[in-house]
């Protein structure tokens, strides 16, 4: 069934979502705020996306492309935020009282920033009623490779999660006919899935000085994923797997996350990343800025950290690599990123946790 849809984003993501659902037969319409336009200009004035290669290749004509939020989500059933984590913050005040019950706000990807959009949105006197999505990744790895121009090399098939989960059934109703999904039981699931977190931060540290030192020829997946780095990577992963343990969640490994994702031969973890025809030839980082650190621990390790604190489990790896990257960037203060306050969950216990993921009703234990 062919779906109006809202991108909200301007970068990698968001003109590849709105090429291929456009090339797909979708009504789309491309937003990007003001102050961001100008990084757009040509597809602004033309409304095309050129896709390169094998895996989306062609013209796509975009129905719309906008500055005015109010336009852009006009009518659409499915408003899709494909920007940086962030960002995610921005963007849930912006759509504060603008979205209506019948439109459904995906995240792609999440990072639990489905929480943090839902209590921003409570504070706010928002529309409770709205129900938010958020996949486990972006459903492409993909690059802008200039103006109006995008690769893609794999189409992922992502994990969504619905918040509130006793929606599901009419939120994966309408994104199967956009994207290659997978609904999982709820947005902790999806949220706790993210893949980036557990690859990037300890390929990134592990591999400082060759880093700094390449002057921006570095391949991270292709020389950076040693079998030493892979070993940092699963205890890092056997934490985050501990953290879904304590919410009843049995969450797959880093290995298998990668490999039904797409992006690389079953097997394990070193399996999967040195057979990925779509990973390995990924150039970059090309800096220890990159957000490889400044987004996948802020708004990744630091969130998964939090949870376990709370809950009362230790993380010394997640914990170390948390602090070693922030020293690399030069330092990330620590009111920025994601906490569980920010989630909005910090005075539930778990039952209650479970219940307001569940049902989206929010009570406070006295």
């Amino acid at each position: 069934m062919k779906r109006t849809v809202a991108v909200l984003g301007g970068g990698n993501g968001g003109h590849t979502l709105a090429a291929d659902l456009s090339l797909a037969g979708h009504e789309v319409r491309l937003f990007e705020m003001e102050q961001f336009s100008h990084s757009m200009k040509d597809v602004f004035e033309t409304k095309r996306i050129q896709c390169l290669g094998e895996v989306l290749n062609g013209t796509a004509e975009i129905n719309m492309v906008t500055s005015d939020i109010d336009q852009a989500l006009d009518g659409a059933e499915i408003i899709l935020v494909a920007v940086p984590a962030f960002a995610h913050k921005g963007y849930a005040n912006l759509l504060a009282n603008k979205v209506k019950s019948n439109q459904l706000v995906v995240l792609l990807p999440g990072t639990l920033g489905s929480l943090e959009f839902a209590r921003i949105w409570r504070e706010l006197g928002a529309n409770e009623d709205v129900v938010l999505a958020e996949s486990d990744t972006l459903p492409y790895a993909t690059r802008l490779e200039g103006p109006g121009k995008v690769r893609v090399n794999v189409k992922i098939k992502v994990q969504i999660g619905v918040f509130p989960s006793v929606h599901t059934e009419w939120a994966t109703r309408l994104l199967n006919d956009i994207l290659d999904i997978t609904p999982v039981s709820n947005v902790l699931e999806a949220g706790l899935s993210s893949m980036n977190p557990i690859d990037h931060p300890p390929g990134t540290i592990l591999n400082a000085g060759r880093i700094e030192r390449s002057k921006g020829d570095f391949y991270i997946y292709e020389e950076g994923m040693t079998p030493s780095v892979i070993r940092v990577m699963e205890q890092l992963d056997q934490e985050r797997l501990e953290i879904g343990k304590w919410f009843d969640l049995d969450l797959m490994t880093i290995g298998e996350l990668l490999h039904t994702s797409g992006y690389g031969p079953k097997g394990t973890t070193w399996e999967v990343l040195n057979g990925s025809r779509s990973l390995t030839p990924i150039k970059g980082p090309t800096s220890l800025k990159s957000r490889y650190l400044s987004e996948d621990i802020p708004f990744g390790l630091r969130t998964f950290a939090s949870i376990a604190d709370h809950i009362g489990l230790e993380t010394p790896v997640m914990d170390s690599l948390i602090t070693l990257g922030e020293i690399l960037v030069g330092g990330i203060p620590q009111m920025e990123g994601r906490t569980i306050e920010d989630l909005g969950i910090s005075g539930l216990n778990k039952e209650e946790i479970i219940e307001f993921i569940r049902t989206g009703n929010h009570k406070v234990s006295v």
